[in-house]
Formats: C-alpha cells, structure tokens, sequence
C-alpha cells in the first residue's frame, strides 16, 4: 500500500504515526488516523469488562490480552465500545455511503451519572464524552465541490454465485465485449469521458446562477468526497471483520486493509489479529 498521498487535507500535518494510505492506489484516495479518545484503549477496554466484578487494572498484561481475545471470539463485545478513533479519509461517494452502517453500540438517550439520569446532551457537556459514531462531510454548498472522480484499472465480473456486491474476476480486453460493442479498455475511457461531462455541465450551472445543492445532482457517485469518521473500537473492529470478507465490494475491503494497517498495534496487543477478523 502506498503511504504517499499528497491530494488530501493538505493544511493538516499532525496525523498519528505520520501515516497517509492511498488505499486506492490512485494519487487520489486517503485514510488517515488523526485522534484516539484515549492513549491506553487497551487498558480502557479490560477496564471496562472487570467492571462487572468491581476491579480495575493500572496496567495491561497478557492475562488482559487473553480475557479481550476471549470477549471478542465469544462477542462479548460491550467493552470495546469505550474507546473512540477519528479517521480523515477522502473517498469515492459510493464507498463513503458504505461506511455509515457501521455505527455500532454507540448510541444511547440517556445514562446514569452521579446518582440520576442525565439526557446525553447534558451528559456530553459535563463529562466532554463524545456521543458515539459521527460522519463530518465536507459541503458541497460552502466549499469548491472536489473535481477527482474514481475510475477503477480494470472492471470487474459480476459473479455467477449471485451476490450482487462482490467481483472477483476481470474481464480479458482481448476477447470480452461490453455493452455490445465496446471492449473494457473503451467503456473505462467512455466512464471518464462521463465524469468530465458532468463536471462540465455542473460548472455551467452554478456559473449561471444555479443553486449548488440542485447542480450537484448531476455529479456521478464516482465522485471523491473528504470526511471526519469518529467510531468507537467496537465498530472499527465489526467494520474490519465484514468488510474483510472476500465477498465485500474490492474498494471498501481496501479501505478496511488500510483501516488495520494504522491499527495494528492497538489490535495485536488486544489479541485480535487479521486472521481472527
């Protein structure tokens, strides 16, 4: 995976082990971590499970990382909710919508503090306790919409099992038509022929007075948006094991390959590695 990005966030420098991943491979997508709620997630998270038993620990041991391996194989997955990360990623609109299903465990009306019911609002004011899975998208109404769209190397097969997400082969240029007269190579270059146009039209538009919000409607799903994704462990966990699966569209599974690569560490020491995902 390249680590090279240049296109993304350029005015930020202090992402978390300096690591930017074009997870995409094309000079144009990014996944970075810029935040952890806290230093010690590990620590947090068996905190948080000996709580039943009304103990906590200074230190995380192998004996923790037994008993977090222990509670993920056996989802017993509660614990891991207390610890949050922030990613800056810069991604093709149909990945992005994606990632907003992954809001697991996060979200609650009310909690108990201090002896009473305090309404989550509150309990964010007084405790400064991010609410849970949050998505910050840059505007298409206050800023210059992104002008880089995704068009992949190659296209991909629908495959003959019936999973409607999934590809796995690739057509042969030599000897596969699509759409009934055009080869991959053609359609690919017919695919950002489009994308052009539509930026073009969409230009027109807004320079002759039209509202972005309605011009925008013609901007294919290809294009690249920016966002903040905020989501406790538990979800960083739940999104990595369903979008790891070989049955999961190929960008998002390069976007989840990215996604373990810049925590990896964190992980490991919790006992939860690639292969148990």
């Amino acid at each position: 995976m390249s680590y090279n990005t240049p296109t993304l966030f350029t005015r930020r420098t202090n992402f978390m082990d300096n690591k930017i991943i074009d997870f995409l491979q094309d000079e144009k997508s990014s996944v970075a971590l810029v935040d952890r709620m806290v230093a010690n997630s590990s620590l947090k998270t068996v905190n948080a499970a000996r709580c039943s038993y009304d103990n906590e620990k200074s230190e995380f041991d192998e004996k923790d990382k037994k008993l977090t391996k222990f509670l993920w194989t056996h989802e017993h997955t509660s614990p891991f909710r207390h610890s949050y990360y922030t990613f800056q990623v810069k991604l093709p609109i149909f990945v992005a919508r994606q990632l907003m299903k992954y809001q697991v465990g996060s979200g609650f009306r009310s909690v108990e503090a201090d002896g009473r019911e305090v309404f989550i609002e509150e309990f964010d004011h007084l405790y400064d306790i991010d609410k849970g899975c949050s998505w910050n998208e840059v505007s298409g109404r206050y800023t210059q919409t992104s002008e880089d769209y995704y068009i992949p190397k190659e296209l991909r097969s629908n495959p003959p099992h019936g999973n409607k997400q999934s590809s796995d082969k690739y057509y042969n240029p030599m000897s596969e038509n699509v759409m009934g007269h055009l080869y991959p190579g053609e359609v690919l270059e017919y695919m950002e022929d489009l994308c052009n146009k539509a930026l073009y039209v969409y230009r027109r538009m807004v320079k002759n007075g039209v509202a972005k919000e309605q011009a925008r409607g013609i901007l294919p799903q290809a294009m690249y948006t920016k966002a903040y994704w905020t989501l406790s462990l538990q979800s960083v966990i739940w999104f990595r094991h369903q979008r790891l699966k070989p049955d999961a569209q190929y960008e998002i599974r390069m976007l989840a390959e990215a996604i373990y690569e810049l925590m990896r560490d964190d992980l490991c020491e919790l006992g939860i590695t690639k292969e148990s995902l």
